[in-house]
């Protein structure tokens, strides 16, 4: 029997969403940033991840100044790519970016574009394309435009775009009106991890958690379209005890990071299985997906 190439697709990227995480106790695992020990955001990790035990990854995207889009997790240049000096990433042209090399070690490549990355991905129909969009833009034509591109890119359909921003997510569903969009939620507890300096840790000790409650899930469904979910670090899973339950009842899914590293947040996970008898869609780590599921389910 013949089945037509639209059905065909849409019947990989389900069973590659529903049934790549069976083995970590029905999440899905997906590798920050790329493999371990390998320039983040860098082919090479991207590569090694889908190579891997991991059930994806991710990474972070960004627009040059001539409309590029690119791999890089700061607004600035320098800490993991150099040779541009210390500049915003909207500021350089693509020969700017073909220019710099990538940092740390096993760095010395040129930092990817997301062309090169999609490319990797392509070939990967069973591995999910987790693509977070670290900018928002002052209209919708740019993303709209990547939204298609990723299309083309990635005809195999498992990828998913996340974003801090809703706006950055209307815009995508304007696009995309049946892909997974994922909000990402920052816990202003969290500030001096996200950067050492006096303003950051006032804003950390002075913060509160973030409230996840059925009305903000339901809020955030009727603002970014289904399906949706929310991406939040463990100690704002912690702070929200009813989340994952209030979730699985709403069709939202969470997926979990942990800016503490990933023995923490294996450690809020058994606490929130045993608590709401639930786990995560998935999980976002920094190290070895097999040995974090067994702390998981140990």
């Amino acid at each position: 029997m013949r089945i037509d190439r639209r059905v065909a697709v849409a019947l990989i990227a389900a069973l590659s969403w529903s049934n790549a995480g069976a083995a970590c106790l029905g999440m899905q695992i997906h590798a920050h940033r790329g493999a371990p020990q390998l320039p983040e955001n860098s082919l090479a990790s991207i590569s090694a991840a889908y190579a891997g035990g991991w059930d994806g990854v991710e990474i972070d995207m960004q627009r040059l100044q001539d409309g590029r889009w690119v791999l890089h997790h700061d607004l600035l240049t320098g800490r993991t790519v150099g040779g541009a000096g210390r500049k915003a990433v909207l500021q350089l042209s693509s020969a700017d970016w073909r220019g710099a090399k990538l940092l740390g070690q096993g760095g010395g490549s040129p930092p990817p574009f997301l062309d090169d990355a999609l490319r990797v991905a392509a070939a990967q129909p069973a591995k999910t394309f987790n693509a977070e969009l670290k900018v928002v833009y002052r209209d919708c034509e740019p993303v709209r435009k990547l939204v298609l591109d990723m299309k083309r890119a990635l005809p195999h359909g498992n990828w998913m775009m996340t974003s801090a921003f809703p706006e950055a997510l209307r815009c995508v569903r304007q696009s995309d009106p049946q892909g997974y969009l994922g909000l990402i939620v920052f816990d202003p507890r969290n500030a001096q991890a996200a950067g050492a300096n006096p303003l950051s840790r006032y804003v950390s000790q002075r913060a509160s958690a973030p409230v996840l409650n059925r009305q903000w899930l339901a809020n955030l469904t009727a603002k970014v379209g289904a399906p949706v979910g929310v991406h939040v670090d463990a100690t704002t899973l912690a702070a929200n005890p009813q989340l994952l339950s209030d979730a699985a009842r709403q069709s939202v899914r969470v997926f979990v990071y942990a800016v503490d590293g990933d023995a923490a947040l294996a450690q809020q996970l058994r606490a929130a299985k045993q608590r709401e008898g639930y786990l995560p869609s998935g999980v976002i780590i920094d190290g070895d997906a097999q040995a974090f599921c067994r702390a998981v389910g140990g």
